[in-house]
């Protein structure tokens, strides 16, 4: 048990875990790997370099690993955590950076940016800097009060023990990262981010960045769902209606003004397939929303 932990999901990480375990090991009290189904010796590796060992019997995905994180700190009474990546692209030096502003209380989420030094900026590669930015900015259309994020997609981060008590994510892949950041906005926490390198590997990206981006979309998708329910069904409900009463006008107008009085049927049907389509995704953003509503007043 120690006041600050450091947590480091690993994926057949026996390469660099055994170098990274000793060198974070200098800035924190604990040390925890998350072994998630390695099939290598990650795990022996981590605990011979001096660190607690959680094991998933099978690959999980990095959400449920980072779930593992957030758990083993939550119910071992530390004060804060710092989560970190096994493949070494995260410096251990930087962990005390990270964790500042949560031992001074100046916030619940400390976010290892790479976009608030230009140095660190100009090492991204062109690829991943755009898709990094393209992804913390749907991240944070969800946002209401931490639209100031601007690497959302960090996985150096610090948690405080008010973030371990409240914050608890279910998206099993990379998805993770968005739906905290959502949840922590959801839920009122302070959020900061502070400059941070990376050390980037072409060999270190365990999941494709296509999988990693529709992961988080999928994420934000969820999230709007169900904390917007009348955002994400209403509003288009409205929109196809609105498009299908123009359509129908027009149609009508067409029919009265042609003398042979014909019909355009493929048109016609638009306009009842839209219209039907837009009355039921109303009611379900409808339905949705009283649910949802109910269910937060019994809590």
């Amino acid at each position: 048990m120690g006041e600050t932990v450091a947590a480091i999901p690993a994926y057949n990480e026996e390469k660099t875990i055994g170098s990274l375990v000793l060198a974070t090991r200098t800035y924190v009290d604990e040390v925890v790997v998350i072994d998630d189904g390695s099939t290598d010796g990650t795990a022996w590796i981590a605990e011979q370099a001096g660190a607690h060992v959680v094991r998933h019997l099978n690959n999980r995905g990095y959400g449920a690993a980072i779930r593992s994180c957030l758990d083993y700190a939550r119910n071992n009474g530390t004060t804060a955590l710092v989560i970190l990546d096994g493949d070494g692209q995260h410096r251990p030096e930087a962990i005390p950076k990270v964790v500042e502003p949560i031992l001074n209380g100046k916030a619940d989420i400390s976010i290892g940016s790479r976009f608030l030094d230009r140095p660190a900026l100009g090492k991204i590669p062109r690829y991943r800097r755009f898709g990094i930015r393209a992804l913390t900015t749907l991240t944070m259309l969800g946002s209401r009060r931490n639209k100031h994020v601007r690497d959302g997609q960090s996985g150096f981060r610090a948690y405080s023990r008010a973030a371990l008590d409240v914050l608890d994510p279910r998206e099993a892949n990379m998805g993770a990262s968005a739906e905290l950041l959502l949840d922590a906005d959801r839920r009122g926490l302070r959020v900061v981010e502070v400059p941070v390198e990376v050390d980037y590997d072409s060999n270190s990206n365990s999941q494709g960045p296509v999988r990693h981006a529709l992961s988080v979309v999928g994420s934000v998708v969820r999230y709007v769902e169900t904390e917007h329910p009348l955002a994400a069904f209403g509003l288009p409900g409205i929109g196809l209606m609105s498009a299908g009463v123009v359509l129908g006008v027009d149609v009508a107008n067409r029919y009265y003004a042609d003398p042979m009085r014909e019909l355009a049927e493929g048109d016609a049907l638009l306009t009842v397939l839209l219209i039907l389509l837009g009355v039921m995704l109303s009611f379900t953003g409808i339905i949705l929303h009283a649910v949802l509503s109910v269910g937060k007043r019994k809590r």
